[in-house]
């Protein structure tokens, strides 16, 4: 595969269905320094399976270099099809792609790449690939607050299935808890709240035992799904 000319060829094809209205309404709400083409999500998820099902006739081989190229374009719609072809190609993802997974979450900028990145690509690794749990551990020290974010993200969707024990996320999170970055402090909130869907009785015990040092925004959105009486509770009532 050529892979500067399947860059030009997505790109055309975005173009082609995008509009200047779109895209400026986009820009202005990811507040984002990239392009953008002003293509709509069905439209770009319709331009990456073409993609995805030329890289599959390539073996592969083309996976990561068009990843990298589509990504280092500065463009959002081709960003967002770089991340549906990592995501449709995690299978193929192992430790030898940890420092590209990593060098996108450090230039994601924003919770509209590394959110996907980390929910969709690089969560699923971590059963398969034990140096990302290393990462992980160190992000949530890191000193940029969106790797600090990638890492409780990260390990979300596995602590939530109960596939990661509870107290690897309280590793992590605990540390957080004076945060003053909005980012996180939502983040911490929606990792709770989605984990006591499953596992009720242990968020509570983990906010009660938090509750001095836990931000509003952390606490209304950790407890909303525990019972009302723990809601209570937390909240003073």
């Amino acid at each position: 595969m050529n892979i500067a000319r399947e860059v030009r060829t997505v790109r055309a094809a975005l173009a082609a269905v995008g509009t200047a209205e779109r895209a400026r309404n986009e820009k202005r709400y990811l507040k984002s320094d990239l392009r953008f083409l002003g293509a709509t999500m069905p439209e770009i998820r319709r331009v990456a399976r073409d993609v995805i099902a030329r890289v599959k006739r390539d073996e592969d081989t083309a996976l990561r270099p068009l990843a990298a190229a589509l990504w280092d374009s500065g463009i959002h719609e081709l960003r967002a099809v770089a991340m549906f072809l990592l995501e449709r190609r995690v299978d193929a993802l192992g430790a030898r792609d940890l420092p590209l997974l990593e060098r996108l979450l450090r230039e994601s900028r924003s919770w509209a790449y590394l959110d996907w990145i980390c929910f969709k690509v690089i969560a699923p690794l971590l059963g398969r690939v034990p140096a990302l749990r290393r990462r992980v551990a160190r992000w949530s020290r890191d000193p940029d607050f969106w790797m600090r974010r990638a890492s409780v993200l990260t390990i979300l969707p596995g602590v939530k299935d109960g596939v990661i024990p509870f107290s690897a996320f309280e590793a992590i999170a605990v540390p957080m808890l004076g945060e003053r970055e909005f980012f996180i402090r939502k983040a911490l909130g929606w990792a709770l709240r989605e984990i006591s869907k499953r596992q009720p009785a242990i968020v509570a015990r983990f906010l009660r035992a938090h509750r001095a040092e836990l931000a509003g925004l952390t606490l209304r959105e950790g407890i909303k799904y525990l019972p009302a009486r723990d809601q209570r509770a937390l909240l003073g009532r």
